[in-house]
């Protein structure tokens, strides 16, 4: 063992803040319990809340782990995601206190957990589109590997479920050789070694050591248990990919990885998501077949199937070819030129993550994992589809190509040959490569020449387009005189839910040259049957936060209005028909983070309008300070009426929650009332949804020289925070009992450990 090194340039542990993030064992133990911790929180949200609302769970495992970090480590470290692993984190703690047998010779087959990723991930995402989607089913699915995987923990030796059986082990350890790290040793150190140190630390049984003359790290996921036993343990920097341009042992499962990826990835979503969406896409192949079969909806499936078979027969005859032009072994041609296609995902993967992450996933990330904290945003996107830094991402696949073609061409050098078998061989080799070239240039040719079908999606199947949708859906009825309208953030299409357009917005992120906006819809009937009905003959405006009037624009059953800058919009419609005189009237208030907009007592100052003959007006609390205030469920709210410009009194006041709470009210002399918001959320079991968030509305009623004076002012009320925070302060006051009462015994041991000292006899 060397306690003491002299470090090389391209050394990461040279550098303090490196070796910290990368070697430093109680950072790397904190960090790996904080992902552990989150990995198994969006397991418990995912079975908790089950339903599309819950973005959390999703965000986690298909926003966060993959692809966004899984692909842009590989590419860059290497197996740093292995590294902090939760199931390898848990199943080193559980290895050691196994059963330690040898996994049976039929379980030690790599190409068990490459199917359960094949088949188990991607054709069951391609064939059911929205199976993933669902927070429960991905939740279910993380379940049961972590299941699997810490019995498999407890039985076997060696980490064997991370080679063997698990779904991306076999895929990390393939793509890990485009890195441009490396984890070596000092030799000239390693040579007089006796001790072993770092093949000991080894939860693998590896030996690192030996990683310099092998040319690579086999199933090391850079844990760097062997780096903290260690100095002359290194992680260098070297060339993209270096290892590739020499010789070095490859499992024909690796080379299947690459081929199998090849095809579940970049192909597939080119078939399934891209040709699928041209104008002409029943006349593919797999479109034609499923429509054969009377599987039209499963389109996408047909698509990833066909694109699986295309790929492998390109691969496998084209390096089948060389090697009999080559006169060599297959096996030989498969492992040396296979190693070509390593880049073809890998910078294919990388261009369309970064472009989705700045043109939806970033929005999605943010917005997601924040959810699952109670925590509601409303963030923009980094960047649009036509912005010009998008485009500059399609390059990573030319990149990828490129690349390939000049791997192929180095990695043929290394087999002994003629020059012209060579050409010939290096032909048939590329034929992946090349038709991978080929539909590439086919799909640009057919969106230019055909263009895109906005009225599918990535399914082949003829859908209608959302605003046809929209129009079928919606049921125009009409509205009698006597009949109260009111704004609501929600479609009436869609039957009791929630859109994102919510009553109180709280957004950041990137600024935005683009004003933003929001849409809300006129309505009526109860809260929770939804009605549209013919706009005919009603004014619609509204006031901005500096108090002035605009125009509301008109847009099918909605209507959209800007907000460029934080405060309240007071929203109102006027209808006068026969005896009849209504209004709908809604307070919206706009939030953003990293605006000028400083909050003050003028924001909450009463807004006097004349266009309207009868106003509601709420009045501001002393405690809200903030552009993110929400109603909260218990809170008196203060109202105050106006006809005409002056109080009115003995004006009819009714409530309704969407409970089907209901009160009456009169105002006051002063045209004031007042209330409280009932507590009518108790979920079973003590079960508290922070999200949870109700609509009520209140109806004002005046009559006043045979004319029938309506008012609706609608709202939403949120869960108050002190029905749920002692369940929180109860878990923290728990855990850090068990934190302290853990460092007590640690001390207490670590004080009562005699040293052992070595006795000499005479």
């Amino acid at each position: 063992m060397t306690n003491f090194i002299n470090r090389d340039k391209n050394d990461i542990f040279k550098y303090r803040i490196f070796s910290f993030l990368f070697k430093n064992n109680k950072f790397l133990i904190f960090f790996r319990i904080l992902v552990t911790l989150l990995f198994f929180y969006a397991i418990f949200y995912g079975f908790y809340y089950a339903d599309e609302t819950n973005k959390f769970t999703t965000t986690i495992f298909w926003g966060i782990f993959w692809s966004l970090f899984m692909v842009t480590t590989l590419a860059s470290f290497g197996r740093i995601f292995c590294g902090i692993c939760p199931h390898g984190f848990m199943g080193k703690i559980i290895t050691k206190i196994g059963l330690k047998k040898t996994m049976p010779s039929w379980m030690q087959n790599r190409y068990i957990g490459l199917m359960l990723l094949v088949v188990g991930w991607w054709a069951v995402y391609y064939f059911f589109e929205d199976f993933w989607k669902e927070p429960f089913n991905t939740a279910l699915m993380f379940f049961i590997l972590t299941i699997l995987s810490f019995v498999i923990y407890y039985v076997y030796k060696d980490m064997s479920y991370c080679k063997y059986i698990c779904p991306i082990g076999t895929l990390t350890r393939a793509y890990d050789k485009i890195s441009f790290t490396k984890l070596e040793t000092y030799q000239e150190h390693c040579r007089d070694c006796r001790t072993f140190d770092c093949a000991t630390a080894c939860p693998y049984d590896l030996k690192p050591f030996t990683f310099e003359k092998k040319n690579q790290t086999d199933d090391c996921t850079l844990c760097m248990q062997c780096a903290q036993v260690c100095e002359s343990v290194k992680f260098k920097l070297t060339k993209p990919a270096e290892q590739l341009n020499s010789k070095l042992k490859v499992l024909n499962v690796e080379i299947w990885s690459y081929i199998l990826i090849l095809a579940c990835i970049p192909m597939s979503m080119t078939f399934a998501h891209g040709l699928n969406r041209s104008k002409i896409s029943d006349e593919f192949i797999w479109n034609k077949v499923a429509n054969y079969f009377g599987l039209a909806d499963f389109s996408s499936g047909f698509g990833f199937l066909f694109a699986l078979i295309i790929t492998i027969f390109f691969s496998i005859v084209g390096l089948y070819l060389s090697s009999k032009i080559l006169k060599k072994d297959f096996n030989t041609v498969f492992t040396t030129l296979g190693i070509a296609f390593i880049p073809l995902f890998i910078f294919s993967s990388l261009g369309h993550t970064w472009e989705m992450f700045f043109v939806k996933d970033y929005k999605n990330i943010v917005e997601g994992f924040a959810s699952g904290f109670g925590i509601v945003l409303d963030v923009n996107s980094l960047s649009k589809r036509n912005d010009g830094l998008i485009h500059y991402f399609a390059l990573f696949k030319w990149i990828g190509i490129i690349w390939a073609l000049i791997l192929m061409y180095k990695r043929l050098k290394l087999i002994q040959s003629t020059t012209i078998r060579k050409i010939f061989a290096y032909i048939f080799a590329s034929s992946a490569i090349i038709f991978f070239i080929f539909i590439t240039f086919y799909r640009d040719y057919i969106f230019k020449k055909y263009g895109v079908n906005s009225n599918k999606n990535h399914s082949m199947h003829i859908q209608i387009a959302p605003e046809e949708r929209l129009k079928k859906s919606i049921q125009i009825e009409e509205l009698a005189s006597n009949q109260a309208f009111y704004f609501s953030h929600i479609n009436p299409s869609i039957a009791n839910r929630f859109s994102k357009n919510e009553h109180n917005s709280h957004v950041g992120g990137k600024p935005s040259d683009k004003i933003p906006s929001k849409k809300v819809y006129l309505v009526f009937g109860d809260i929770n049957n939804k009605k549209s009905f013919k706009i005919d003959n009603i004014e619609v405006f509204y006031i901005n936060s500096f108090k002035k009037d605009e125009n509301l624009t008109l847009f099918e059953n909605s209507y959209s209005f800007s907000v460029p800058n934080n405060g309240y919009y007071n929203l109102y419609a006027i209808n006068k028909k026969d005896n009849f005189y209504k209004v709908a009237k809604l307070e919206y208030l706009h939030g953003k983070h990293g605006t000028d907009d400083i909050y003050s007592e003028k924001v909450k100052d009463e807004i006097i309008q004349n266009r309207t003959k009868i106003d509601l007006i709420r009045i501001k609390l002393a405690d809200e300070n903030s552009f993110f205030h929400k109603i909260k469920m218990g809170e008196e709210l203060k109202f105050k009426a106006f006809f005409e410009g002056k109080p009115l009194t003995n004006a009819k006041i009714k409530i309704n929650l969407q409970s089907g709470w209901i009160k009456e009210l009169q105002t006051n002399e002063n045209g004031e009332f007042t209330f409280n918001l009932v507590r009518d959320y108790f979920p079973k079991d003590n079960a508290i949804n922070k999200r949870f968030k109700q609509e009520f509305i209140i109806t004002l009623e005046y009559n006043k020289d045979d004319t029938n004076y309506i008012l609706t002012y609608p709202s939403y009320y949120y869960l108050n925070d002190n029905y749920y925070m002692s369940y929180e302060y109860g878990l923290i006051l728990i855990f850090l009992t068990l934190l302290f009462s853990g460092v007590i015994v640690y001390r207490f041991r670590k004080n009562r450990t005699v040293a052992f000292k070595e006795t000499k006899y005479v």
